[in-house]
């Protein structure tokens, strides 16, 4: 297993736990009518922590420092369908309600940080799928 791909499975594993954790307490903040920042500020500063805590331990140095010349271009194309992938989730994620609901209908204030936990999430899980992707369909050519 190369570098590439063992980056993309911690991603993969790291932002599946931050999506569901962070999921779990906007839910919880929702259920309690959670209103100003401070509760918010509070909730945004333990899982800053935590992942940057995470993040820091498991890392020693960049991800891409070890990468040979096809895994940077394997990464590159990758992050290329992540980008398209995070336009074309925002665009639907957007544009449904509108057509569904209509024009003069309003969406609840907690599914806008939903929204955006989505976006990432889709974005991050294309990207390190991508990667393994075309890591495995490369390793099959080479056989």
């Amino acid at each position: 297993m190369t570098k590439l791909q063992k980056s993309a499975w911690f991603n993969l594993i790291a932002v599946s736990m931050c999506a569901i954790v962070g999921g779990v307490g906007f839910s919880l903040l929702s259920l309690l009518n959670a209103k100003g920042i401070h509760l918010i500020f509070i909730f945004f500063i333990v899982g800053s922590l935590t992942g940057l805590g995470i993040c820091v331990f498991y890392r020693k140095k960049s991800p891409e420092a070890g990468f040979d010349e096809r895994e940077r271009m394997i990464n590159k194309r990758a992050f290329g369908m992540a980008a398209c992938a995070l336009t074309i989730f925002l665009a639907c994620i957007c544009i449904i309600p509108f057509f569904v609901l209509g024009g003069q209908n309003v969406i609840k204030v907690y599914y806008l940080p939903l929204i955006f936990l989505g976006t990432l999430f889709a974005a991050q899980f294309v990207h390190s799928v991508a990667i393994l992707v075309m890591c495995a369909l490369e390793d099959d050519d080479e056989q």
